[in-house]
């Protein structure tokens, strides 16, 4: 698994003319440690081949949840059925993938310290783009994630695949989210 990249840079300060959300820092190391343990418990529940490759684990994630959309069912293992606990496991899988694939790191975002939008979600290395992978994959997992025909899409592969032409473009604005 990519490991997480801890950098002096932070915590930064964003006007709000800049970024979308004027605060982000690094996770502190308890997070961190429950981020990783989540993403090793979905490779274990889902049997995700063990990867380096972040496009590899990006397909893998998307054929997870096809499976999940197409049947409904997902491992007894998660308790009381919890499609919730399903999501924050495979988005933190999921931003591995990104970690692995486009060097983005973990980091926590919102308007102050004190008030927090993302406690987790991966940022990319220039702070322009941030995915909250487990809101990402809790949307498309209960049918919220709506494409241009109004219906729920699996949009897990095409984002990442999107991203490396997409990092290539400056948004308006700093933190803007992805998915």
């Amino acid at each position: 698994m990519a490991e997480e990249k801890k950098t002096n840079d932070y915590p930064k300060y964003y006007k709000e003319e800049e970024a979308y959300f004027p605060y982000i820092d690094n996770l502190n190391e308890d997070v961190n440690k429950q981020v990783l343990e989540a993403a090793q418990s979905a490779i274990r529940m889902f049997n995700i081949p063990q990867t380096q490759d972040g496009r590899e684990l990006a397909a893998s994630i998307n054929k997870v949840v096809d499976e999940i959309l197409r049947t409904g069912e997902f491992p007894k293992e998660y308790y009381d059925n919890d499609i919730t606990l399903v999501a924050v496991e495979l988005g933190c899988l999921y931003g591995y993938a990104l970690m692995m694939g486009y060097g983005w790191q973990w980091r926590k975002i919102g308007k102050s310290p004190d008030e927090l939008v993302f406690s987790f979600a991966v940022v990319s290395p220039d702070d322009n783009w941030v995915n909250p992978c487990g809101v990402y994959l809790g949307k498309i997992l209960t049918g919220k994630n709506y494409g241009i025909d109004g219906k729920n899409d699996n949009t897990c592969l095409l984002v990442y695949n999107m991203i490396e032409d997409h990092i290539k473009k400056q948004p308006a604005r700093k933190l803007t989210v992805l998915w």
